[in-house]
């Protein structure tokens, strides 16, 4: 079996497309998943069972997908499990300032706001989506749960970047990530126990002209078995009807200095990035850019780029 498996908007269709000539070899099909563990989808049933007038998801096929989904494969991994069979997962890590801004506009383009400006039918806003992405750093940096549902599941997801190695990926399969480091010049980070080997990437190696692309294919096409030039595009910005608007919001989007030290800060990204590229992170999202100056970092294109 081979389980894409990770948070929300770090390029999981893509490796579900590049895993699907390596799956079909036994006859199967990639799974994916973001969320298994009994625990998490509790939680976010809870908080879609909430009274109606906190039922602000306009859309909610894809969210209720996320936990048939998440069922369906917690059975499918016990069944592999008592077959005394490894399973292949692959997960990866994002600039968690840039992933926040691909889940908003995703959220806004396929699950929609019941009455807010942030839905496929209304005009947005570059404006308007700035200060929404502030008002969800400041609620996820504060630990501040909201009680609608659009604004939870927005504020759950961006925030998983902090614990789900530790929630969903240790808690489903016993292996920790941070037991080993990541390398440094590139390819993935391939580890594992008797029951899961994992391979570990980071979404911004998979850019053509990254300097760790190259060793990524190559990391990829071994721990896959099937060869593989280059990564399929597949869900991204770029193919959005808010592909303009996305790169837009990138281009001007800043948080102040010390809610970027507290986001840079924690375990999961010093762990996938140096002192160097988180350094360049945040002045990316630094304030002091001034308008129609380059930010470091990356372009504006960035976030639709790698939106997958």
């Amino acid at each position: 079996m081979i389980l894409v498996y990770q948070m929300a908007k770090v390029a999981s269709r893509s490796w579900v497309e590049a895993a699907r000539p390596a799956a079909a070899l036994a006859g199967e099909l990639p799974l994916h998943a973001h969320y298994i563990t009994a625990d998490n989808r509790r939680r976010i049933e809870s908080a879609f069972a909430a009274p109606e007038p906190q039922q602000t998801i306009a859309n909610m096929l894809l969210p209720r997908n996320l936990l048939r989904v998440g069922a369906s494969t917690d059975s499918a991994v016990t069944a592999l499990r008592a077959r005394g069979e490894k399973v292949r997962v692959i997960t990866g890590m994002r600039d968690p300032v840039a992933r926040s801004i691909s889940l908003l506009l995703f959220m806004a383009d396929f699950y929609g706001h019941v009455s807010k400006p942030l839905n496929p039918r209304a005009a947005m806003d570059p404006d308007y989506l700035i200060e929404a992405l502030r008002d969800l750093w400041e609620g996820v940096l504060n630990n501040s749960e909201p009680r609608d549902t659009f604004a939870w599941l927005a504020w759950f997801l961006t925030g998983a970047y902090r614990n789900w190695f530790d929630d969903e990926l240790k808690a489903s399969f016993a292996v920790d990530i941070f037991d080993t480091p990541f390398p440094r010049f590139g390819g993935a980070q391939i580890m594992g126990n008797s029951g899961a080997q994992l391979f570990v990437y980071r979404v911004e190696d998979m850019a053509l002209d990254a300097p760790a692309h190259a060793m990524l294919i190559e990391s990829a096409r071994d721990f896959l078995g099937t060869p593989m030039n280059c990564l399929p595009s597949v869900n991204t910005g770029a193919t959005r009807r808010s592909r303009g608007l996305s790169a837009e919001v990138a281009g001007r989007f800043s948080l102040p200095a010390r809610w970027l030290d507290e986001i840079y800060a924690q375990r999961a990204v010093r762990h996938f990035y140096d002192s160097g590229e988180i350094q360049a992170f945040k002045r990316r999202w630094s304030p002091r850019a001034q308008p129609g100056e380059r930010k470091a970092g990356g372009d504006s294109q960035d976030a639709s780029r790698m939106e997958r």
